[in-house]
């Protein structure tokens, strides 16, 4: 448009100075006794150049006047870039660990940005919350972090500095509810919902958990193959809660529910077993367990056959076990299982050709099971106390048997649970051998686990994601000052 309008006042002129060229015509001033006789053009000429020049004069005057607060201006420009290159610095500072350096550019970007006549950005007292946790100030932190809640810009990061506070002072209760309303500001945020899914799991609330996995899967915080897992977990909790609660036919559907999510996994059928037992539909739950079994040869499934078939002869009861060992002939586990049956029952020669079955006879190394139970077989049948002792040391030396393993910080568990009995994480039990000789964490007063450790500040994600239009003019300033410095 510009350039179309130059086009019409060139057009213009020259149309102008054209029609004045054919047409010249004169002119005549009489003026104090001064006459001037010229022509039309020489006198538009004259009066552009006195226009010209009147302009000229005004607009000289008109910055002359304005000088001083344009130079004001520009001092509080400067100061305010000053202030935003001072905050920058000092998130640099917290990330590297200087917190005397953090502290000391933060009070140097609020004298930067009070003498500029600005408000003090909200991003600030991020800093101040960051400098006072690293110097453990936690009174102070937590101040600044509500502070923060005041401001559109910072309520997320304030929320989220209040909630890992709450999470290290071991008050759930408060960071719930936190993490409730930093949910209502931005549902899509990954951890936002996996904080709230492990607050409620470690609350027992079942249901609102379900909500919320519901919820992370389709913002895909959580991938579908853990929530389909984690769907799991809750129903068997949900049914472990209805069972001791006196609530038998919800526990039983829970259970069922959970079963036909998951097949193969043991703790779901042996959940739903025994509730079908406490039902005295025994029969309904050996082939439960049966099924279960031709997927995963696991312990807790042998034990559970076993006290569902306490009532019956040891010659029966061995029968059974032997279906076991039909549906997985070659794990050594099937073995393992009827070998105990039949020792219970002192049928030595049955119990010696399942553990050869199981590796006995081979050249090792044996698991710490085989060992305990060909012990008792060399003391039961032969009453040999050395050979029994021979396997008692090669148990000791073996490495140990699969147990339910936390994947968060390696407790050991005897059975499995929704929730790890030392860390309280949800549904990180997993069964294999456990590496003994590795660090574990341990559960303290005021600690949790690195699940939770999630929900810490990470302070160049947090500026970029969730801080608003102040992060915005701190990443202009710090492009800025970059540019001016040759960086």
């Amino acid at each position: 448009m510009r350039t179309i309008l130059a086009l019409i006042l060139i057009v213009l002129v020259s149309a102008a100075a054209l029609f004045f060229t054919d047409h010249p015509g004169t002119v005549t001033l009489i003026w104090q006794g001064w006459r001037v006789d010229t022509s039309v053009a020489v006198l538009a000429a004259a009066t552009a150049l006195i226009a010209l020049i009147l302009w000229l004069g005004f607009a000289t005057l008109a910055w002359l006047i304005a000088a001083p607060r344009r130079l004001a201006r520009r001092r509080r420009e400067g100061r305010r870039l000053q202030g935003y290159r001072a905050l920058t610095d000092g998130l640099v500072a917290i990330a590297a660990g200087d917190t005397r350096s953090a502290e000391r550019l933060r009070l140097r970007a609020e004298r930067h940005f009070q003498a500029s006549r600005l408000d003090v950005p909200p991003l600030t007292r991020l800093l101040a919350a960051q400098a006072a946790l690293l110097r453990g100030d936690h009174p102070e932190a937590h101040s600044q972090f509500t502070r923060m809640l005041d401001s559109p810009e910072t309520e997320f990061l304030g929320l989220r500095g209040l909630i890992v506070q709450a999470l290290k002072a071991g008050d759930d209760a408060t960071a719930l509810k936190l993490t409730q309303r930093a949910n209502e500001l931005r549902p899509a945020t990954a951890w936002v919902l996996q904080s709230q899914l492990a607050l409620e799991t470690r609350a027992h609330d079942w249901r609102g958990a379900k909500r919320t996995l519901d919820a992370a899967i389709r913002r895909k915080a959580v991938t579908p193959e853990q929530g389909a897992r984690h769907h799991v977990a809750l129903l068997l909790a949900r049914a472990a809660e209805a069972s001791h609660e006196g609530r038998s036919g919800e526990a039983l559907r829970a259970a069922a529910t959970a079963h036909g999510l998951d097949a193969a996994f043991a703790p779901a059928a042996a959940a739903y077993a025994a509730l079908l037992g406490d039902q005295g539909r025994a029969g309904r739950a050996l082939k439960v367990i049966e099924a279960a079994w031709s997927r995963s040869g696991h312990p807790a499934l042998a034990q559970l056959y076993d006290r569902l078939l306490d009532a019956e002869t040891p010659t029966i009861r061995l029968k059974r076990f032997e279906r076991l060992v039909e549906l997985r002939a070659g794990d050594p586990e099937s073995h393992l299982a009827a070998a105990a049956v039949a020792l219970s029952a002192r049928l030595w020669g049955e119990a010696r050709r399942h553990l050869d079955a199981a590796g006995a006879a081979g050249p090792g190394p044996w698991p710490q099971r085989l060992c305990r139970l060909m012990a008792e077989l060399e003391d039961g049948e032969h009453q040999d106390a050395a050979a029994a002792r021979r396997w008692l040391e090669r148990a000791h030396q073996s490495p140990p048997d699969p147990v339910w393993v936390c994947d968060v910080c390696g407790a050991e568990a005897a059975r499995w649970e929704p929730l790890c009995p030392n860390c309280h994480s949800f549904d990180t039990l997993g069964w294999r051998v456990p590496d003994r000789a590795a660090p574990r964490v341990v559960a303290e007063p005021g600690r949790r686990s690195p699940a939770e450790a999630a929900a810490m500040l990470e302070l160049s994600h947090a500026l970029v994601l969730t801080a608003g239009p102040s992060a915005a003019a701190a990443g202009k300033a710090a492009e800025s000052a970059t540019r001016e410095s040759g960086a």
